[in-house]
């Protein structure tokens, strides 16, 4: 990866990393706001992802440059996507639960633990929020956001100093 587009790539991790940073302090709040900022969160993280490997993981090895400079693992929970495409694509869910949910219940934006909806079906499951766990959840799957968020901080330092590094060789 040439050095400059390197930089612009850090760049632009640090930018969604310190959006992250910031809807997690309104998520540990729990305030009016949590869903937005939930979705602002899972959306930065989805680029995150997207800006490491690649979407879907199209670009993985032209981006291990990127990854390595910053000390992020394909093991980092950063890498998944699949809540960002719950989110993002809420038509076609709400079009398939609508098609094979048997009962049509519909629980959505809840906060509390996994389960604590008796009598659910798990498609008639749409986010819900453990302030407790970090879990997040849509129709079983979760995204803990404590994992994010830790992942973040742990990698914003570095990302920080990277980024701000010249984008030229220094002879």
């Amino acid at each position: 990866m040439e050095l400059m587009l390197l930089r612009v790539y850090q760049r632009q991790v640090r930018e969604q990393c310190s959006t992250i940073l910031r809807s997690w302090e309104e998520i540990d709040r729990l305030g009016p706001q949590v869903w937005p900022a939930i979705q602002q969160l899972v959306g930065s993280a989805a680029n995150v992802s997207k800006l490491l490997w690649g979407g879907g993981g199209k670009r993985a090895v032209e981006r291990e440059p990127l990854r390595a400079s910053i000390g992020v693992a394909d093991s980092s929970p950063l890498h998944s996507t699949e809540m960002r495409n719950h989110f993002e694509h809420i038509d076609q869910r709400l079009d398939a639960w609508w098609a094979n949910s048997p009962r049509h219940n519909h629980a959505d934006q809840n906060i509390g633990p996994y389960g604590a909806i008796s009598g659910i079906d798990e498609i008639d499951s749409f986010r819900l929020y453990d302030p407790d766990s970090g879990d997040l959840w849509f129709w079983g799957d979760s995204f803990n956001l404590k994992e994010i968020v830790a992942e973040v901080q742990r990698i914003y330092p570095i990302v920080q100093v990277e980024s701000e590094k010249p984008h030229w060789i220094v002879p």
